[in-house]
């Protein structure tokens, strides 16, 4: 009796759930990403970056130097689990998510050293215009904002577990770069561009 007064009022509460996700938000606070080869800007260790370094210590009159480690490199992302319900009982229940997913941008960038972030609008941009000596492609220039609802159904069979979650795939682009101003060096740091290709929920059932 407990198990089926709980069932209706969580399913009660999940019809009026509203849920809002952002595909720019930290990409680095995901729950997972995977990178398919390489590693992110946040796992380079010293080693890493004293060897990096050798490859922009050369000095220029003026403007950047740039070491490319990672180019385009494929990862997948999971960004938070939105539902998870395991069913002990004995008979299936029935669920009804609304969700309202609101997208504002599709680029995320991280820095390190004297490297700055600013916002311009709601595109995140290299301070010093080192995007400029990037060239990256234009999926990493162009942002999108976009809404969307929908209703998710599913049942729960008895003895299984449903996960649903935020599921995506993405380019990341990473690597060190210096400036220089008059044959000296005024900025030093890593860099690392993240852009979203394709987001959408992923539902999966298991057995428990």
């Amino acid at each position: 009796m407990k198990k089926i007064v709980f069932g209706s009022m969580l399913f009660l509460c999940l019809m009026f759930l509203t849920h809002q996700s952002y595909a720019d938000s930290n990409y680095q606070s995901y729950e997972e990403i995977t990178m398919s080869t390489g590693e992110l800007l946040s796992d380079f260790s010293s080693s890493d970056y004293k060897d990096y370094y050798k490859k922009v210590k050369k000095r220029k009159f003026y403007g950047w130097r740039v070491h490319t480690v990672n180019k385009d490199v494929e990862v997948s992302y999971i960004t938070e689990t939105l539902f998870s319900y395991y069913n002990d009982g004995y008979t299936a229940i029935e669920y009804e998510y609304k969700l309202d997913q609101k997208t504002t941008s599709k680029v995320s960038l991280s820095s390190s050293g004297s490297i700055g972030i600013k916002q311009n609008g709601t595109k995140p941009t290299f301070k010093q215009n080192l995007e400029g000596s990037l060239r990256l492609s234009a999926d990493y220039t162009t942002t999108e904002s976009s809404e969307e609802s929908y209703t998710v159904s599913l049942k729960v069979d008895p003895g299984t577990q449903v996960d649903l979650y935020i599921y995506g795939e993405g380019l990341i682009t990473n690597g060190v770069a210096a400036r220089y101003f008059l044959w000296m060096r005024s900025h030093k740091g890593g860099f690392e561009a993240f852009v979203v290709t394709t987001q959408y929920q992923r539902l999966e059932k298991k057995r428990i």
